[in-house]
């Protein structure tokens, strides 16, 4: 459907803001907030370590639940003349979706195994094959252990590497504040629980009438844990995914 004239408020980050870009290229009144933002992790050298082990071939499988993750990687092994693609066919990939896959392709990765149900660390341990052996899983600050727990219920020697932290961002000005409570915003999207929790924190008012849409389950529930409705939910967390929700969300909804 047409987004000409709809007025949304959609997450951004310094490196990401391409699909607010878009958005606004389809006529949408984008306001584009940065809730988060994306820093290094708190042990560099562990990190380094780790990336070089990976691409000395010293892991079975990697388990990758996050783009960032990837990246952080990448940055490391560049940083030393290598490629993440240099630990070989025998080492495998696992991620969570088509969107970390591409990313994953773009710095050097075969990816051998992406979930066919859940789209997330759950997906991964459910079709994730018996140990043993040993598995690297680059992860973020906040990530819950239900991936490195997973894999070690199947036999294999998990190693958890944070990758990269994520930070408070500035979040809405006054504003934007005013605008989710007065209903001057026709639909908030999710895209991560971090997000949700402090779009929460910053807004604690929301028009009935605004649509929150979610970017997958897991934003989903981070969204309710943070004590916000949820209007739709996207099928595949991906911008293609979060997109379609977003239409099917402000179908049910009349244009002003």
């Amino acid at each position: 459907m047409s987004l000409a004239g709809r007025r949304l408020l959609v997450p951004v980050t310094a490196e990401r803001t391409a699909f607010a870009d878009d958005l606004a290229a389809e006529g949408a009144h984008v306001t584009p907030v940065a809730f988060i933002a994306i820093d290094g992790p708190s042990d560099a050298a562990a990190l380094e370590s780790a990336t070089l082990a990976w691409t000395a071939g010293e892991y079975d499988w990697m388990a990758v639940t996050s783009r960032n993750a990837v990246l952080a990687m990448d940055r490391v092994a560049r940083a030393h003349g290598r490629s993440l693609g240099d630990a070989g066919p025998a080492a495998r990939v696992a991620t969570v979706g088509e969107a970390t896959r591409g990313v994953c392709a773009s710095v050097g990765l075969t990816i051998d195994l992406v979930p066919s149900e859940r789209h997330d660390a759950r997906g991964i341990v459910a079709e994730f094959p018996d140990g043993p052996g040993r598995v690297l899983v680059p992860l973020g600050n906040l990530a819950s252990p239900v991936l490195q727990r997973g894999l070690e219920r199947k036999g294999w020697t998990v190693v958890p590497v944070e990758a990269y932290r994520t930070v408070d961002g500035p979040g809405p000005d006054d504003a934007t504040v005013a605008a989710v409570a007065d209903g001057a915003v026709d639909a908030v999207l999710l895209t991560s629980g971090s997000v949700a929790e402090r779009f929460a924190a910053a807004c604690a008012t929301v028009a009935p009438a605004t649509r929150i849409i979610a970017i997958g389950r897991t934003t989903q529930a981070g969204a309710r844990a943070a004590g916000l409705r949820v209007d739709a939910v996207a099928e595949t967390p991906t911008y293609a995914g979060i997109r379609a929700a977003l239409d099917a969300a402000l179908a049910s909804t009349p244009e002003d």
